[in-house]
């Protein structure tokens, strides 16, 4: 055998030893019930790589963490039914993905759901195949970038929120060049949200906020908004997004919605979406596509009240060394796309927010993809489990 292949052939079959090794010595821990001490138990009992199952029934959790690369595992959606009282922590692990799966989960009031954190270079955590339901409350307050988040059903109010992506103290993602589509060579460095379905949560269903790099794809939502938020109103704002082959419905016209999609800063692209009419029986007709940098017009947090282009705004982009005009990229969207460049803030400055957010500068919209880009591999590689979930039928819209 020619050295050079039987070497190649050497380290193959020995990651494949490696990888059987791994398997083999992975078990499951088998919570005595769905409770929280039960559960929390069996975690304590549980290593890297290992399944912890939760067994069906109705039980409430108080705060505890998820944590050692484990996959915690209900019986299924509507099977396993757990009331959160406090707050759930996921922490990542440094050679594992955490993962949560098969569950329903409900919160009335009384802040977050689930709180996942951990530093970048950890494995990415995988959440899918659960139901969020909440009622004056958030759900996810994910504070790392990393992860994939797919096959839920997220459910809420008005002002309820599906899921804040926002990391307070960033000193790496507005400091290092962008991870855009197949720049993500591993797909490890942004957040990947497909396959999943938001319901009623017409204000903020997502909240994409400090130093979030978020690939939201192959979603449905009803009466819910993808939000976001810029320098102005947050320390750092965005960094990057990718929106596509997301379906932005609108049901119940009586709803209270302004928006499907609100950019508040970084670059990025939007296509391939459908997108419903916002042309509401009470609330009148709305843009689809907001697009604002309230530190033009208002000074806010680091203010640029002084000529294009503010810290971090719309169409704005790094390499590591400094900020570059990249602008937002839309193209081959269907239904309706009217978008508004917004002012309405109480205007301290003097300027305009359309002296900052210009089309054919900071936005366009384009016959053709964005040049260079590619989107990152679909359905993302580390998922388990493809088939999207199954909308509900049972829609009950809450506005104040």
């Amino acid at each position: 055998m020619n050295l050079k292949y039987f070497g190649v052939w050497a380290i193959l079959m020995l990651s494949l030893v490696c990888a059987a090794t791994q398997q083999s010595q992975a078990a499951t821990i088998n919570a005595t019930s769905c409770s929280s001490s039960a559960v929390q138990e069996a975690i304590s009992n549980a290593q890297a790589g290992d399944v912890v199952s939760v067994p069906a029934g109705n039980c409430s959790w108080g705060s505890f963490t998820i944590q050692g690369g484990i996959h915690v595992r209900g019986a299924g959606a509507g099977t396993t039914n757990v009331t959160v009282n406090g707050t759930v922590t996921i922490n990542k692990h440094a050679s594992r993905s955490v993962e949560l799966s098969g569950f329903s989960f409900s919160k009335n009031g009384g802040g977050r759901m689930f709180l996942v954190t951990g530093p970048w270079q950890h494995e990415p955590p995988l959440i899918h195949n659960n139901e969020f339901t909440v009622n004056g409350a958030q759900i996810f307050r994910y504070e790392t970038n990393g992860g994939v988040i797919y096959n839920n059903v997220f459910r809420g109010g008005w002002d309820d929120s599906g899921l804040q992506h926002k990391i307070d103290n960033d000193s790496q993602s507005w400091s290092t060049a962008d991870t855009l589509g197949a720049r993500d060579t591993d797909g490890k460095r942004n957040l990947y949200v497909e396959d999943n379905v938001f319901e009623g949560m017409a204000n903020q269903g997502t909240d994409f906020d400090d130093a979030a790099r978020v690939v939201f794809r192959y979603n449905t939502l009803n009466n819910s908004s993808f939000n976001s938020h810029g320098l102005a109103t947050s320390p750092v704002g965005i960094r990057h997004f990718e929106i596509y082959n997301n379906e932005f419905r609108y049901p119940d016209r009586s709803v209270n919605q302004n928006w499907h999609i609100w950019i508040r800063g970084g670059t990025g692209v939007i296509f391939d979406n459908e997108l419903d009419d916002i042309n509401g029986t009470q609330w009148g007709n709305k843009r689809e596509l907001l697009l604002s940098v309230r530190a033009a017009v208002d000074g806010g947090a680091r203010g640029c009240c002084r000529n294009w282009a503010c810290d971090h705004q719309l169409g704005q982009n790094h390499d590591g060394n400094r900020q570059f005009l990249d602008a937002l990229t839309i193209w081959d969207n269907a239904g309706t796309l009217a978008h508004a460049v917004e002012d309405g803030w109480s205007n301290s400055c003097g300027t305009n927010s359309s002296d900052f957010i210009q089309n054919g500068r900071d936005f366009v919209f384009s016959s053709s993809p964005k040049s260079g880009y590619t989107p990152y591999i679909y359905p993302h590689p580390l998922r388990v489990d493809v088939v999207r979930p199954n909308e509900p039928t049972d829609l009950t819209i809450i506005d104040p």
